[in-house]
């Protein structure tokens, strides 16, 4: 299972994202993703957001809703789909 634990002072911007999930918002979502700028980075972040879709999904659903066709909110669902085995 993917840790969802990141540490804050290293990694404000992931730890907000997370944060956001936890209150059905999507937008630190939305932010961590645009920051990602390596390929490396970007695959860490959508990974660690599919994973806390998995958790609670109505952040994502939100983001989905609020922004159809949203590329980085595209990915993390497929993401979290390929976790899922779908």
């Amino acid at each position: 299972m993917h840790d969802l634990q990141v540490d804050p002072e290293r990694d404000p911007v992931l730890a907000r994202a997370l944060t956001g999930t936890i209150r059905d918002e999507w937008r630190p979502a939305a932010d961590a993703m645009r920051s990602a700028r390596e390929w490396e980075r970007r695959a860490y972040i959508t990974l660690t957001l599919a994973a806390a879709a998995r958790r609670r999904v109505e952040w994502l659903r939100r983001w989905l809703t609020a922004r159809p066709g949203d590329r980085d909110a595209v990915a993390v669902h497929n993401a979290m789909e390929s976790l899922n085995g779908d």
